[in-house]
């Protein structure tokens, strides 16, 4: 659904909601489409907040879970309260007596494997028919296997499994969700008004009260922790990306300080992807995020490419000054064209045209802002800050030298007319 201009989001939200609470029993799940690009990406499933019950007996945490629900269904500033997954269909469980089998000198596994067999089936043999290779299944007739009088005269070493299994109806989960190996009932529900952190505190509130059966701990979180786990691993991945780099042009230039002056034009990227993501109003999030990460990357070729400049005029005997002035000059054209053809790529991508815009939007528009200010400011920040650095070493070359000469070290200098 595109919206008309001027409609905020949460507001066309909000009214659709409200119509579709009229509709029949069901679940009815309204996202926006940067909010479901953002999951996709991420692998997050869960809605803006989601209450995980976890535990081992289903039974117990679904019953916990639906009590849950219905204290999170009377706080107004949730909507569309749900249970994260369906109970399942109706089963047969079977129950093995580890005692009566130990009796018999019979495994548990021994049992498994003779219902296994009788209700799934085997695989016996293959039948080839010229190129095709069809497994043959030999297990119980349909009539035997929707029977459970027939299960209890299976025999496992002639011991009728009546004697070694007891059997009752249940019903079985749809799916069993893990989350650090316990077991996860989730009640999901989304943000009607407000901020997520303010339906997390008004959740806190209503489940107060609430007794948590031994062996069930209950835990809020949901997509708001999803985004806050994903930006601390991007945050780890951006420190990793500038380690990385500045790796690879301290090894280019054989010096650890020179890649420090080349990595200005990282805090300059940054400031200008933040900037420009204010002004688009696409906010910071994971995606804009991943943007930032990739300016790491980017930003750096323009002074890299100055930098290496000086380096080859200072090696033909150039002064600094000079070898700056000259490099300003030489390089001047080719780095901002370079940074221009770079951003007319991602302008599509910025303006959000065509399929996929939400997800891309907010990555180009943070790639496009860091190479405007990068490169508009690299021209002058990197020359200075080499100037800078140049004044300051060949300071400490003196000082260095000047405190060996007071340790009494002697340098041998040409007598005039020798």
């Amino acid at each position: 659904v595109r919206l008309r201009k001027g409609t905020r989001t949460a507001d066309a939200i909000e009214r659709l909601r409200r119509r579709l609470n009229d509709l029949p029993s069901g679940t009815v799940s309204l996202e926006t489409g940067q909010a479901t690009a953002v999951n996709k990406l991420l692998g997050a499933g869960e809605s803006d907040l989601a209450v995980r019950v976890q535990g081992e007996n289903m039974d117990t945490l679904f019953a916990h879970a639906r009590s849950v629900e219905r204290l999170l269904a009377g706080v107004t500033s949730l909507s569309n309260v749900r249970l994260g997954s369906g109970e399942g269909q109706p089963e047969i469980l079977v129950e093995i007596n580890r005692e009566r089998a130990a009796a018999y000198g019979i495994e548990p596994s021994e049992i498994t494997k003779v219902v296994d067999a009788s209700m799934r089936g085997v695989s016996a043999t293959d039948y080839i028919d010229f190129d095709r290779k069809v497994a043959v299944i030999v297990r119980l007739p349909e009539s035997a296997r929707q029977s459970l009088e027939t299960l209890r005269e299976l025999r496992v070493r002639d011991v009728p499994l009546r004697e070694l299994i007891t059997t009752r109806e249940g019903i079985g989960p749809a799916e069993i969700r893990r989350v650090d190996q316990r077991r996860v009932v989730a009640v999901q529900a989304d943000v009607a008004r407000g901020g997520v952190d303010d339906a997390i505190s008004d959740a806190r509130g209503a489940m107060r009260g609430l007794t948590t059966p031994a062996g069930v701990q209950v835990e809020i979180g949901g997509e708001n922790e999803e985004l806050r786990l994903a930006f601390r691993a991007l945050a780890l991945a951006f420190a990793l990306a500038v380690l990385l780099v500045y790796m690879i042009l301290a090894a280019e230039f054989e010096s650890l300080v020179l890649p420090f002056v080349v990595l200005l034009s990282v805090p300059l990227g940054t400031i200008g992807a933040i900037v420009a993501l204010w002004i688009s109003g696409a906010g910071l999030n994971a995606v804009s995020l991943i943007g930032i990460v990739v300016l790491a990357g980017i930003v750096d070729n323009d002074a890299v490419v100055k930098v290496d400049f000086i380096n080859q005029m200072r090696r033909k005997g150039r002064s600094v000054r000079e070898a700056i002035v000259e490099a300003g000059h030489a390089r001047f054209r080719p780095i901002v064209i370079n940074s221009i053809t770079a951003m007319l790529g991602l302008l599509p991508m910025a303006l959000a045209l065509g399929p996929g815009a939400e997800l891309q939007a907010p990555l180009a528009i943070a790639v496009f802002g860091g190479l405007f200010t990068a490169t508009a400011l690299t021209l002058v920040v990197v020359p200075v800050a080499y100037d800078l650095m140049e004044e300051m070493r060949e300071r400490a070359a003196g000082n260095f030298v000047g405190q060996r000469r007071g340790a009494g070290v002697v340098t041998a200098e040409p007598v005039p007319g020798d």
